[in-house]
């Protein structure tokens, strides 16, 4: 009886410490997503501007562009701004995904992986919900829904 009294003593404790693991890291990803918007990711918002277009064009969605972050379509102005990017997405995962059990170089090559596929992700959201936008679909459902579910793919 007292082994097992020691062994949930010890399966408590140790739940304890995933979740106090848990909740510093979410602090830290809340923290990083802050952090993201302190910077302006001008070359983030120029690229992922520039692949979005090239992404539309190939499905017949033809936006003109007018700067590094701004296009225009049907007369409608848009600009490329962080969330946009995925950037702050991107930053608040970083601490979720870091494995402190492997190297740096681990790590390190993990989160190009991811930063790729981020990149991947977020392009084909935006040209998709352009071409969903351009078909008729609503603004707040082409682009805030499709957002939101690619949001949660991500996470």
């Amino acid at each position: 009886m007292a082994t097992s009294s020691l062994l949930a003593f010890h399966a408590a404790r140790l739940r304890s410490r995933h979740t106090q693991a848990l909740l510093l890291r979410l602090a830290v990803a809340a923290a990083a997503v802050a952090m993201c918007y302190m910077f302006r990711w001008d070359w983030l918002r120029s690229l992922t501007c520039e692949l979005n277009l090239r992404l539309d064009a190939l499905a017949g969605v033809h936006l003109q562009r007018i700067s590094t972050d701004t296009v225009v379509w049907k007369g409608e102005v848009y600009r490329y701004v962080i969330a946009c990017t995925f950037a702050d997405a991107w930053c608040g995962a970083i601490p979720l995904i870091w494995d402190f059990g492997v190297t740096i170089y681990r790590n390190i090559s993990r989160l190009a992986v991811f930063s790729l596929a981020v990149l991947v992700l977020n392009i084909v959201r935006l040209s998709f919900s352009d071409v969903l936008f351009a078909g008729g679909v609503p603004w707040w459902l082409a682009h805030g829904v499709v957002g939101g579910v690619a949001y949660f793919l991500l996470w």
